[in-house]
């Protein structure tokens, strides 16, 4: 097998691969809903005297 003939076969195996993946993207496509919101981190105000599961004294 020639190197001229090789790369050809690679090039066209490279572009069947993309065919079936783009052909699989359109079916599939992009969902209609919005995406979900981001989570947000809420911090929670302590004070400085809460023991946090320390034993008490």
């Amino acid at each position: 097998m020639s190197t001229g003939l090789r790369i050809a076969a690679f090039a066209a195996a490279v572009a069947v691969v993309f065919g079936v993946a783009f052909g699989v993207g359109r079916v599939v496509g992009p969902t209609d809903e919005p995406p979900p919101p981001a989570p947000t981190h809420q911090e929670e105000n302590h004070s400085a005297t809460e023991s946090h599961g320390a034993p008490e004294e």
